[in-house]
């Protein structure tokens, strides 16, 4: 749902055109990813064909990988710095599941934040081949699935680690993992074995035991398509990539790159919409465009909270917020009084990032 400006998404461009410096390829991936965000949360009614579009999730989080490896082979000394923006996100990311009506679940905030410090500690024990362990996190869910069943029920704090749950870490680590390590193995022939022995096993699979395609339970076959999306994805937008003078779809390379504060609006979007669309194609143009209109405003005062202290600016964005809860608690009661209210709490989080990052920034240096 939200990009990482932070280690996890490298939210630094501010403008749709074209930067030298930047991974092309890793944003378009991450600005389809929004756009398949938006269709999986927009209504529509009798298409459960649109249960594909939940590979939007899979792609986002396999292009935070990508970013995270790319930090981490910069070999700066951020460690501590990324630990402290994973765990702002899963602190932040309570607010967000205030806001959508999931608190307690294993959200896209909380799951990033998990992610960005699992990847921190396997990165110290195994230095050397720490991205091979891509499929490790899905082998400890799929004994879970059907060996052990160390969690067979949604809720608590399990939902955090293990599925059923929204993005509990196990499985989903895999996706961060195989982005990492498809960053660390440019090669071609890489992204390519990876795809086609997932289709291979996924193929078997379906003419041994029958086709189960379901992401809420994380089943073999979605997780082996999710394998095949994530490498096919990357090598389609690097070959064409090469082919181009220029890099395409600079609006979705814009979402890509500042893909935290597109998927923080975006909700928002949907639901003044819904008002007078309840669901269908033009819920969707309205959201996509909704959300590309409002980041001109979003990011330019990201901007301005990343120019101001630092400490001023988060204790004012926590005041701000606990005031939108004492609004909630003491006035309202109503649903959709409360739904668009607790959206303040989405604009506290746009302006304190920024803020928190600077912050972060000047944390001691950590040299392997």
């Amino acid at each position: 749902m939200i990009i990482l400006a932070v280690p996890v998404a490298a939210d630094v461009s501010r403008s749709p055109a074209s930067v030298s410096s930047r991974d092309h390829a890793v944003d378009l991936i991450k600005g389809v990813a929004c756009f398949l965000m938006v269709v999986a949360h927009v209504p529509f009614k009798h298409a459960p064909w649109l249960n594909i579009v939940t590979m939007g999730s899979v792609l986002f989080f396999s292009s935070t990988g990508m970013n995270l490896w790319t930090i981490l082979a910069r070999a700066r000394g951020d460690e501590l710095r990324i630990a402290a923006n994973g765990l702002f996100l899963i602190f932040a990311g309570f607010a967000n599941n205030y806001v959508q009506g999931t608190l307690w679940m294993s959200d896209v905030f909380q799951s990033a934040g998990m992610a960005m410090l699992a990847v921190l500690i396997l990165r110290w024990l195994l230095p050397g081949w720490w991205t091979w362990l891509f499929p490790l996190p899905f082998a400890v869910h799929w004994l879970n699935q059907n060996v052990y069943y160390w969690k067979i029920s949604d809720g608590g704090l399990s939902s955090f680690f293990l599925a059923p749950g929204l993005f509990p870490l196990l499985p989903w680590l895999s996706f961060y993992l195989l982005g990492a390590h498809l960053q660390r193995d440019p090669a071609r022939v890489m992204r390519l074995t990876i795809a086609a022995a997932a289709l291979g096993a996924c193929a078997v699979l379906s003419m041994t035991v029958g086709f189960h395609f379901d992401k809420f339970w994380m089943s073999t076959d979605y997780w082996l398509l999710a394998l095949a999306d994530i490498a096919l994805t990357l090598e389609l937008f690097r070959w064409w990539l090469r082919r181009r003078p220029r890099a395409p779809w600079a609006e979705v390379r814009y979402w890509g790159a500042n893909s935290l504060v597109f998927y923080s609006l975006h909700s928002l979007v949907i639901r003044l919409l819904e008002i007078w669309i309840p669901a269908g194609p033009w819920l969707l143009l309205g959201a996509v465009a909704g959300t590309a209109a409002l980041m001109r405003g979003a990011l330019p005062l990201q901007d301005w909270s990343r120019q101001r202290p630092p400490a001023k600016i988060l204790a004012a964005c926590t005041a701000f917020s606990a005031g939108i809860l004492w609004l909630e608690s003491a006035y309202l009661s109503t649903y959709p009084a409360k739904s668009f209210v607790s959206f303040g709490l989405t604009l506290a989080f746009v302006v304190a990032y920024p803020a928190f990052k600077v912050a972060s920034a000047r944390l001691p240096v950590y040299w392997n």
